[in-house]
């Protein structure tokens, strides 16, 4: 039992951050980031709105792919609400939900209190984006590029780190 307590607690606390500051290996780095449009469900005004990656062109994009149900996409979320207010207002966060459920996706939205956007994954985008394992942040750069794709938590420092490289990056 005590070892079984203590899998979980590992599992939790630490597994989240054991890839360190490993970079990534997605196909996507270096590439056009894939177009999206999907409906706003927390933060964006009305309910009929939607989010068009391609109209976000000329910001630094970061997108957040979660689900309710993912203990360590708290701890994501936790660290880009803190960040957030130091970014630029070229600096856009999108939150992706996906592999949830919608009213369980609006509730956690509302609890940890998303200072950003949140859409729902209803094409499959999270697969796109090779977003297998949760929480995914994909940092794409103001021409539309990939420039960091990490399916593990990442540290506020490594999530600036990224946001300043595609800040950087040449236009294309």
């Amino acid at each position: 039992m005590l070892v079984l307590l203590a899998s979980a607690l590992f599992g939790f606390l630490v597994l989240p951050y054991w890839s360190g500051g490993a970079t990534s290996n997605s196909p996507l780095v270096g590439q056009a980031a894939p177009d999206f449009s999907l409906p706003v469900f927390h933060g964006g005004g009305d309910q009929a709105s939607r989010i068009k990656l391609s109209a976000l062109r000329g910001n630094v994009v970061v997108l957040d792919f979660w689900a309710s149900w993912c203990r360590p996409c708290t701890v994501q979320s936790g660290i880009l609400s803190d960040m957030l207010p130091r970014q630029g207002e070229h600096v856009v966060f999108v939150g992706v939900n996906t592999a949830d459920n919608p009213d369980r996706a609006r509730e956690f939205a509302e609890r940890q209190k998303l200072p950003y956007v949140a859409v729902l994954d209803t094409d499959g985008i999270a697969e796109i984006y090779g977003a297998n394992s949760l929480p995914t942040l994909v940092v794409i750069d103001p021409s539309g590029r990939v420039v960091s794709a990490a399916s593990r938590v990442m540290s506020a420092s490594e999530v600036e780190k990224a946001i300043a490289k595609a800040a950087a990056s040449p236009p294309g």
